[in-house]
């Protein structure tokens, strides 16, 4: 009795640990978005205008545009006049240029294009002329290139279709990853797989067919799959989910190679909806009879990792009967041992022997004495050959190839990039590259048309939906590499799109920049600069929206990775995907989070919306949230919200202001330390975020908003310019979603960011080096500043004059720069990289010899202007008649 009391108690332990495992191993998916279902609060409008802390906003002026304004517009210099300009990126076929100073369009702009916009426009010098030209990524998955003077080149970069098999898709669940385990605390998408577990379990009950289990790695490198048979499936583990699945004999993912090894007349196939590790096991049966039945597919996310290629293998078993002959070896032996073998096997099984009808010599003869002796032989020598040796392997030694690859089974999916790319050089080979997330689909308003849809040989449009990262090498405009990701069709609950901008930065300090990107199928992938993904990822989530957000939140002096999703979970990560922290917003995150010390505290915080019209403030230490906050807002919030420091001339407050638009009509300017707030009516919504900066040429900070109407508003503050102020971008160089005022940056000082004239062998330029983290992370060196001279014009010699300095402490530093020696204008490009590999910029426009023709143009000019004078001063003061030839005296 106590023994099995005993027994009780142990199974009663070991299922409550386990009960405790499983919950602990469920964060994100077991939470719901429950703000989202509540209304908004009615507006007080009075109590809105009458706030207590107004910021003294002006219009100075406002312009339409051609169309709504989706993404984010680009704050630049585009022609090296020293004035900024507007790039407004319309949704709809245009791209509009405004002067910064009045607003209005700039000769030549708008500039046409046939596609739709969903990405930020970029600059770079494309053909190497010395002039950086408009980067613009398209709906239709082009990347367009337009002169400053708004031609469209003829040069771009067109993504690549994705090829996946035509059936890939048949029998298999709609969300065929295993939701149950997610990587973070969410009941949600628990209660969601649960159900679908159970439904599944009643369907596999009904069924005698073998199953079939796909063990999916979370590395996701498309490595070689294992495959071995069965008699019944195992039981799910972590990260597992059940999908039916009806495998097809030609059920397989585009980018793997598939091999198959038959035994026993066994014709076993397998198919992935992803290029994850996959580990296949089905039973050795005719392919025939398990096409006819649905089997129950298990997706495992496990944490090995493996960068072997892309293959896929399967085999079945096949049973061998074994002889029952005995065990002794019957090479080399003499009469003796022969004479016993024979007593031994009197049903007369046939011996393998040796025979030798010449004696040996005594040496030789004398050397096999070991082997004649069974007693003294190890167990390596202890088999009969006979034992595995079968005579039917020697059938058809002809080799046979493998089936070829019909056309007619795959699809290629078009290409779409719903998100703006990111230019950086990853490989360290001194070449460029463009990174994009790009989204594979057939749109469904295209194909309404008969005569598209006929294209695709009627097809189901909405069964193929996949995800993929490419890189371009910008020098030779081609393809450098592709990381095929997810797949999924449009029924499933979660589908294969990527919403958020590609973040790359060094995770290991190894100098190769990584590319973090995350999915709305859920996963938040690392990988390395050629596309392998890193250790421990992806990691599993609800819809990822927002772009992955790259920064030293806790103040350790180290990069951390913070993501959300559609479930309102905000997690922070340590670059090998240890979770440091996890918050749960209950409202939909539609982007990343803004980064900065808000209140004041010395203590740096993450800025977050939602759908739910809440704007809150986490501590970045622990995720808790900082209060007065959330603030709630009338409407949704759907943009990045934009942190600035909008202190009057001689004020000290501590802490930034949080500015953002609501879908309430209202643009919000939110004290951080208080939550005081002030709004200025603009009576539109906008998707877009709220940029800063010197715009219109004064000494004050201007804010540029574009509406979903198609206008562009510039308010003016009183709070004055810095270059680190400016926000000109979603991101501030190309991985940096912080503020940099009074925390980090480098920018070009004052007296040398004026537009002046150069002349001579060489110039001078001024930098500044800020940083001001504290003990105990301290400074964030070394930092590597990289300093760039792009001359345009009729110059002869290289149009990018580059030099590289480090520098190991903040400060002011001086760098000489080359004159070039002809009639023409330059931009000077300041680039800094910090000790996390965390980028910086800066850049300001001056000419060279304008000066000089213009005063030979004046030395040319005024003698001939004052020849003119001089006749003018000189001409007779009273009329006098002319003189006369005629005879007549009289007259």
């Amino acid at each position: 009795m106590k023994s099995r009391a005993r027994r009780c108690l142990l199974i009663c332990l070991l299922c409550l640990t386990l009960s405790n495992l499983s919950y602990g191993e469920n964060k994100f998916r077991e939470r719901k978005a429950t703000d989202d279902d509540l209304g908004y609060p009615e507006i007080d409008e009075d109590a809105l205008l009458n706030t207590q802390c107004p910021r003294k906003l002006e219009l100075r002026w406002q312009t339409e545009v051609t169309s709504s304004v989706y993404a984010t517009p680009l704050i630049a210099d585009i022609n090296s006049d020293g004035k900024l300009d507007i790039v407004v990126p319309s949704f709809v076929h245009y791209l509009d240029v405004l002067e910064g100073a009045d607003g209005d369009k700039m000769p030549g702009w708008p500039a046409f294009h046939q596609s739709n916009v969903h990405a930020s426009p970029l600059l770079f010098d494309i053909d190497k002329d010395g002039v950086r030209e408009i980067a613009l990524a398209t709906y239709n998955g082009e990347v367009l290139f337009f002169r400053v003077s708004g031609f469209l080149m003829s040069d771009k970069l067109e993504v690549p279709r994705r090829k996946v098999h035509k059936n890939w898709h048949v029998g298999l669940n709609p969300d065929p990853v295993d939701r149950s385990h997610p990587d973070v605390h969410d009941e949600q998408l628990v209660q969601e797989a649960t159900e679908m577990k159970s439904s599944n379990t009643q369907t596999s009950a009904t069924t005698t067919t073998p199953n079939v289990t796909v063990s999916m790695s979370k590395e996701f490198h498309g490595e070689a799959s294992n495959v071995s048979s069965q008699e019944d499936q195992k039981k799910p583990e972590n990260n597992q989910t059940e999908a039916g699945v009806k495998p097809t004999s030609e059920l397989h993912n585009s980018s793997m190679d598939v091999r198959a090894n038959t035994s026993a007349a066994n014709d076993t196939t397998a198919g992935s909806t992803k290029n994850f590790n996959e580990n296949v096991t089905t039973n050795g049966v005719d392919q025939s009879k398990i096409s006819e039945v649905k089997n129950e597919t298990v997706i495992k996310l496990n944490t090995s990792t493996d960068n072997s290629s892309e293959t896929l293998g399967t085999s079945g078993n096949s049973s061998t009967t074994e002889t029952g002959t005995s065990s002794g070896r019957r090479l080399l032996e003499d009469d003796g041992s022969k004479e016993s073998d024979n007593k031994d096997n009197s049903e007369g099984v046939h011996m393998a022997t040796v025979e030798n009808d010449g004696a040996l010599e005594a040496d030789a003869d004398s050397s096999f004495d070991l082997l004649r002796d069974n007693d003294e032989l190890g167990d390596e020598y202890s088999y009969d050959y006979d034992d595995y040796v079968n005579e039917s392997m020697w059938g058809d030694e002809e080799w046979v190839e493998g089936q070829h690859e019909n056309s007619e089974d795959y699809v290629n999916i078009d290409a779409h990039i719903l998100c703006t790319p990111v230019i950086a050089d990853i490989d360290k080979d001194g070449v460029q590259e463009m990174v994009l997330a790009v989204s594979y689909f057939f749109d469904p308003e295209y194909y309404d048309n008969p005569e598209h849809l006929k294209e695709l040989g009627g097809i189901d449009i909405k069964k193929y939906i996949a995800s993929s990262v490419v890189v371009f090498n910008l020098e030779t405009k081609q393809v450098k590499w592709v990381k095929e990701l997810d797949l999924s069709t449009d029924t499933a609950n979660f589908r294969a799109y990527i919403y958020s901008s590609p973040t790359v930065v060094d995770l290991d300090g190894d100098g190769y920049l990584d590319i973090l990107v995350g999915t709305s199928f859920g996963l938040f992938y690392a990988m390395d600069h050629r596309g392998n993904i890193r250790e421990k990822f992806p990691l599993e989530m609800a819809e990822i929206q927002g772009a992955v957000v790259a920064a030293d939140i806790n103040d350790d002096g180290k990069i951390e990775l913070v993501t959300t999703d559609s479930h309102g979970n905000v997690a922070a990560w340590t670059t090998q995907g240890v979770e440091i922290w996890e918050a749960h917003l209950k409202s939909l995150v539609p982007q990343g989070p803004s980064i900065g010390d808000v209140d004041g505290d010395g203590h740096t915080d993450v800025v977050v919306p939602t759908t739910s019209g809440n704007i809150y403030v986490l501590s970045g230490k622990d995720g808790s949230i900082v209060r007065p906050y959330p603030y709630r807002t009338h409407g949704r919030v759907m943009n990045q919200v934009l942190l600035v420091d909008l202190n009057k001339r001689g004020e000290k407050k501590k802490g930034l202001t949080i500015v953002t638009t609501s879908f309430d009509g209202y643009l919000y300017l939110i004290d951080g330390p208080t939550s005081c707030t002030d709004v200025v009516d603009i009576g539109e919504t906008s998707y877009s975020m709220v940029l800063a900066d010197n715009v219109d040429g004064g000494d004050d900070l201007d804010l540029i908003v574009s509406t979903m109407n198609g206008n562009v508003f510039c308010f003016s503050t009183p709070s004055p310019h810095h270059p680190l102020k400016a926000w000109r971008s979603t991101d501030q160089g190309r991985n940096n979603k912080a503020n940099r005022y009074e925390r980090e940056g480098v920018f070009v000082t004052h007296s040398t960011r004026g537009f002046r004239d150069e002349e001579g062998k060489n110039f001078w330029a001024e930098i500044e080096i800020v940083d001001k983290y504290r003990y105990p992370s301290g400074s964030q060196a070394p930092y590597n500043v990289t300093t760039t001279l792009l001359v345009p014009g009729n110059y002869q010699g290289d149009r990018r004059i580059k030099q590289s300095q480090i520098f190991d402490r903040p400060g002011k530093y001086r760098i000489k720069l080359p004159t070039v020696g002809v009639r023409t204008t330059g931009t000077v490009m300041v680039e800094m990289v910090d000790k996390n590999g965390l980028h910086f910029s800066d850049e300001f426009s001056l000419t060279f010899h304008m000066y000089y023709y213009k005063l030979l143009k004046w030395l040319l000019v005024l003698p001939m202007l004052g020849m003119f004078g001089l006749l003018v001063i000189l001409r007779p003061q009273e009329a006098v008649p002319l003189p006369s030839f005629s005879r007549n005296t009289d007259l």
